[in-house]
């Protein structure tokens, strides 16, 4: 994450823990000038925070009346605008995460992963299936591939079943500061019968599909990850 990502990102946090407890559903909140010397940052950070907080339904904004505390949604909109794993988007928005359940096999490539990573496809690879819940709920499912070995180095995938590590945790062990960035698509699909019984839905239903892969400073493939998720429970937020 960027230095700005990260200052925004603190912001967002104690913004959220500022209103958890000083204020009630309703109450209108300082201007930015007033909030941005009580935290210490400038207000170009508290407008930002602002935005997302809003986008993320803990605000509403009325412009040239103010910001005020908004009631809690049925589900939160995941921040997209930055590399963070599936947990860390949670939790940055206040809820709770599970690792449901989680494994992972030596596998021959499919073809989309095999494209991505400019191998044939069948080449021996890394599968980590992987399915979490958001306050209880089961909320995503995940299929994710990496290679066996990147540059030079063989991949040990077992910290990813953990929900104390992820996919970028454990590339960074392997290859401290490998990831560069990732790039994510996005569409809308029926849920197919065996995601849907682990995400506790009915086959067909609408669900959101991304499709992630990972690259190096180079733009070589780290990963290549489909992940499916309930859209009841948690939204996702792409800013730029």
């Amino acid at each position: 994450m960027s230095r700005r990502g990260s200052v925004v990102g603190t912001v967002v946090s104690d913004l959220r823990a500022l209103i958890a407890q000083s204020y009630s559903i309703g109450d209108q909140l300082p201007n930015e000038k007033l909030l941005a010397e009580q935290l210490d940052v400038s207000r170009g950070s508290v407008r930002e925070a602002m935005g997302m907080l809003a986008t993320e339904g803990v605000v509403t904004r009325s412009w040239g009346v103010g910001t005020f505390v908004a009631p809690p949604r049925t589900n939160t909109s995941l921040s997209m605008s930055a590399i963070q794993s599936y947990r860390d988007r949670v939790r940055a928005v206040g809820r709770s995460v599970e690792l449901l359940d989680a494994g992972y096999e030596q596998v021959a490539l499919p073809e989309g992963p095999a494209e991505a990573f400019e191998q044939s496809a069948g080449t021996p690879a890394w599968r980590v299936v992987r399915l979490f819940a958001v306050d209880g709920v089961p909320s995503a499912h995940m299929v994710e591939h990496v290679p066996l070995v990147v540059h030079g180095v063989r991949i040990d995938p077992v910290g990813m079943t953990t929900l104390e590590s992820d996919l970028f945790d454990m590339l960074d062990r392997h290859l401290p500061g490998i990831v560069a960035h990732t790039t994510t698509d996005v569409e809308a699909v029926a849920v197919p019968s065996a995601q849907a019984a682990a995400l506790q839905v009915r086959a067909g239903v609408p669900v959101l599909r991304t499709e992630q892969v990972t690259v190096d400073g180079h733009g070589h493939a780290l990963a290549h990850g489909i992940t499916l998720q309930r859209t009841d429970v948690m939204r996702m937020r792409i800013a730029r």
